[in-house]
């Protein structure tokens, strides 16, 4: 098995070879750099699964440096190290496209889980069919739209709450087609600077703008005879979007940089938790184009409108964490099964699956009962306006989690809407919440 690749990039000599053997002992190869301009020309020679940097360093800082990747290597990502703890240099960062931030001096356990989660955040593991279970009527007429969905080479148009496996749908429509022996490529439009999205859709020409080091294809010319995946499509600037437009109606993309046409076969699978039709009568999205990619529509329905699929999927779900922690098969109790099925679930399937996975790992009795899962679950607790407050009043671990807390409840966990509240993108928050442990203390 390959060792994932590390770059490592610090001024300070004694933390840099402290850190790289800490990567070391856990299984990393590791390549190392005193600064930016260094690890630029290693970057491009090397080509790590994750860069690690320190942000103040000279001549070629932090900062310089994920710029640099955003615009060569989006889909490496990159953990920011700074001694300058302050929020608001966290969230510039986050928005420049960063994974995560941590600050100096950092606990070698904390950035083990930093990197891993970094490095797990671009693979998928998981069978498409896991959001897809079910018996109810609603999810027969599911799995009957993606096979036909999937039949064609028209565009689809995923909509739903966060949470409802629309990404899973998007698979899922990808492995029943034709194009299933192609690329799978995905895009989240929300999680892209917009000065760099240009280039991750079409690609871009060396020396197209100021960074361009070297070709780039772009996401377009990626996904070749296979499915491109937009997500967060509400989210894409509305000047980029005639040229989406051109690129599905021509099926022809022209990089940054170029005078050429490139002619493409790509299936469209878009998905979105925004009411498009809203935003086009607010000019914030071009109906042309929402009718190009809404070609087809399939509607991803919220769990507490499909509450009879919850004990398959409960079982579904214990039944894989008890397997993966070693653990013997748990039942569940009549009376915890109820507190599932009253429960309004804000954040879906994808919430409890979640809830599982705590439930699996903490129980310790042969079945699951009501006092094993989550208070909140028993007795939601309200959210309230009064909570929401500024990431920059912040800057301890502490109020960050719970600004995090508050946002989602005040949202009713609507990721992208509390991402944009918080002033941060969809991915920032989503990993945040994750390193906290956010999702097992509410919903």
């Amino acid at each position: 098995m390959t060792k994932p690749k590390i770059l490592l990039v610090e001024d300070e000599e004694r933390l840099l070879r402290i850190i790289s053997l800490v990567f070391q002992d856990n299984g990393y190869d590791v390549k190392t750099a005193a600064e930016g301009g260094q690890a630029m020309s290693l970057w491009q020679k090397w080509h790590p699964d994750l860069v690690i940097t320190d942000l103040n360093m000279k001549p070629v800082d932090g900062m310089a440096l994920l710029r640099f990747g955003r615009l060569n290597y989006s889909t490496v990502p990159l953990i920011i190290l700074t001694a300058f703890g302050s929020i608001e240099t966290a969230v510039d960062a986050m928005k420049k496209g960063a994974f995560d931030f941590l600050t100096k001096p950092v606990d070698h356990k904390q950035l083990l889980e930093a990197a891993a989660h970094a490095l797990n955040e671009n693979t998928y593991d998981a069978d498409p069919i896991d959001g897809l279970l079910g018996t109810s009527s609603i999810m027969e007429k599911i799995r009957q739209d993606i096979a036909l969905f999937a039949s064609t080479d028209s565009s689809v148009l995923i909509q739903g709450e966060s949470g409802t496996g629309k990404e899973i749908a998007a698979r899922a429509i990808h492995i029943s087609s034709d194009r299933k022996d192609g690329p799978f490529v995905k895009v989240n439009c929300a999680a892209i600077p917009k000065d760099l999205i240009e280039s991750e859709l079409f690609g871009h020409k060396k020396g197209a703008f100021t960074g361009a080091l070297q070709d780039r294809k772009g996401a377009f010319i990626s996904a070749d005879n296979g499915v491109l995946f937009l997500d967060e499509i509400g989210e894409l600037p509305l000047e980029l979007q005639a040229k989406l437009l051109h690129a599905v109606e021509e099926k022809t993309i022209t990089p940054i940089g170029s005078n050429r046409e490139i002619s493409i076969s790509v299936k469209i699978v878009s998905a979105t938790n925004q009411n498009l039709e809203t935003m086009i009568s607010l000019s914030q999205f071009r109906s042309d184009l929402y009718y190009r990619l809404n070609t087809v529509n399939l509607d991803m329905p919220p769990l507490r409108e499909k509450k009879s699929d919850i004990p398959e999927l409960v079982c579904f779900f214990l039944e894989k964490f008890c397997r993966d922690f070693a653990k013997p098969t748990l039942l569940v109790s009549d009376d915890a099964l109820q507190c599932l099925k009253k429960y309004t679930w804000p954040g879906n399937v994808r919430e409890l699956k979640n809830i599982m996975e705590r439930v699996a790992l903490t129980c310790t009795d042969t079945q699951v009962e009501s006092p094993h899962l989550p208070a909140y679950i028993i007795t939601p607790k309200p959210a309230s306006e009064d909570n929401i407050l500024h990431l920059g009043d912040f800057d301890m671990a502490a109020q960050e989690q719970s600004l995090m807390l508050a946002a989602m409840d005040h949202c009713g966990w609507n990721q992208s809407q509390a991402a944009r509240k918080l002033g941060i993108t969809r991915g920032a928050l989503r990993y945040r919440l994750q390193k906290y442990g956010i999702k097992n203390k509410t919903y």
